[in-house]
């Protein structure tokens, strides 16, 4: 009798087996094609840079494609409506830092007259992201 309840045990134990197997490998799935982070609408491959710092705290991106598109909260715009919206988050709260994210062949020019325009309207935190050179 004690041999049967052993060998009962033992297939419940076999048949668990295999279901924890591919719940521990869909887990390594997910946590290497997974990625966490904000959503980016634009394909912008920034600049690469030797020294740099980790976000620290909210911030608002905006995202400059090679052409010199720009997409703030999801949606494309040009820079009146950029201008406009950053101007009433300021005005929300005057701390609001923005971060650009910039692709590396966008014209320096259009990014300094940006980077100037918002310091103009009252940034007081602007940074440009970049990708840590290996």
């Amino acid at each position: 009798m004690k041999f049967a309840l052993q060998t009962q045990e033992r297939r419940l134990d076999l048949t668990v087996l295999p279901m924890v197997n591919v719940v521990f490998l869909l887990l390594v799935f997910f946590m290497l094609v997974g990625r966490v982070g904000p959503k980016e609408e634009l394909d912008v491959d920034p600049p690469l840079s030797q020294i740099g710092q980790t976000e620290s705290g909210h911030a608002i991106r905006v995202e400059i494609d090679r052409s010199g598109i720009m997409v703030l909260d999801g949606r494309k715009v040009d820079t009146t409506e950029l201008i406009i919206a950053v101007s009433d988050l300021l005005r929300q709260d005057p701390a609001t830092q923005i971060q650009l994210k910039a692709d590396a062949g966008l014209d320096a020019n259009l990014l300094i007259k940006l980077m100037e325009t918002l310091r103009l309207i009252g940034v007081a935190k602007l940074t440009l992201v970049t990708e840590h050179a290996t």
